[in-house]
C-alpha cells in the first residue's frame, strides 16, 4: 500500500512545555510562533531558532499591534509593543509600521514559511473590515514585503467559506478549523473550496486528546485537497501528541 501524500507542514502552535527544540523538529516539520505577538524580541531569539529550526519550518504570528486594538495581557516583565488608538484591526498606522519591521527581520532572520496574522475574536464580516483587510494585504502588508506566505486567521464571527473566499480574493491563505462544524453538518462541509493552499488550524477545547476519527477526517480532508500545500497546526491542550498521531495516520 502507498503512504498517502504527505503534507506540506505539520506541527503546533509553539513548542509544548517540556519538549525540546531539537526532538520537536526531529519529529514534526512546523511551528506557528507567537514570541513576537506580544512584544519586541532581543535579536538573540531569533538567532537560536534558527538554528534549530530548519528553512522554513516556522510561521510567525504577527505583533498584535497590525491585528488587534486591544494589547493581549502582559506575562511577567515582558516589554509590549508600543500602540495606540491608531494601531490594530489592520489599520495602516506608524506605530504598526515599526513593529512591521521588525516582523520583517524576524522573517529573514528565520527564513520563515509564512507569517500568521490573527485577527481579534470581535473583528467582524462588515464591509468596513473587508476594506481594511484589502488595503492591508495589497499597501501594507503585500507578500513582496513580508518575504513569505500570509496566512489570515479569521475571528470568531467569519463564516469559513466566505472568509476561504475573501482570503483567496486577496492572495492569502486562510486558515480554519475543519473539526469545528455544526453537529449537523458532515465533513465534506469543507470541501470544494477554491483556494492555492490550506492552514489548518486545530483548537479543540476538550480535554485530552483528539479522537481518531476526527483526525480520520483530517486525513480526508488533505487527500480531498491533495494537490494543494497543506499546513497543519495543533494548538489543542494534547497538540504534541495529537500532531503526532496524524503523523502516524498519514504515513501508515
Amino acid at each position: 500500500m502507498e503512504d498517502a501524500r504527505p503534507i506540506t507542514r505539520l506541527g503546533c502552535v509553539d513548542v509544548p512545555a517540556r519538549v525540546d527544540r531539537e526532538r520537536y523538529f526531529r519529529e514534526l516539520t512546523y511551528c506557528e510562533l507567537s514570541a513576537l505577538f506580544a512584544g519586541p524580541q532581543k535579536p538573540s531569539t531569533f538567532a537560536k531558532w534558527s538554528e534549530v529550526a530548519p528553512p522554513h519550518t516556522l510561521g510567525l504570528v504577527a505583533p498584535f499591534p497590525l491585528t488587534h486594538r486591544k494589547a493581549p495581557a502582559a506575562s511577567g516583565s515582558a516589554t509590549l509593543w508600543k500602540h495606540d488608538a491608531t494601531t490594530g484591526d489592520f489599520r495602516d498606522a506608524p506605530l504598526a509600521r515599526t513593529a512591521l519591521a521588525d516582523l520583517i527581520t524576524a522573517v529573514k532572520q528565520t527564513h520563515a514559511a509564512c507569517v500568521v496574522f490573527r485577527s481579534a475574536d470581535n473583528f467582524s464580516a462588515s464591509a468596513a473590515n473587508r476594506d481594511a483587510l484589502t488595503r492591508f494585504f495589497a499597501e501594507v502588508a503585500p507578500e513582496e514585503t513580508i518575504g513569505c506566505e500570509r496566512v489570515w486567521v479569521p475571528g470568531g464571527l467569519w463564516d469559513v467559506r466566505t472568509a476561504v473566499k475573501l482570503a483567496t480574493e486577496l492572495g492569502v491563505t486562510c486558515a480554519f478549523d475543519p473539526l469545528v462544524r455544526d453537529p449537523n453538518d458532515p465533513p465534506e462541509i469543507h470541501y470544494g473550496f477554491e483556494a492555492k493552499s490550506l492552514y489548518l488550524r486545530i483548537e479543540s477545547a476538550r480535554a485530552g486528546l483528539i479522537r481518531n476519527e476526527k483526525l480520520e477526517d483530517l486525513v480526508a480532508l488533505i487527500e480531498h485537497y491533495e494537490e494543494l500545500p497543506v499546513t497543519v497546526a495543533f494548538a489543542s491542550p494534547e497538540r504534541w501528541q495529537d500532531a503526532r498521531n496524524l503523523k502516524k495516520l498519514l504515513t501508515d
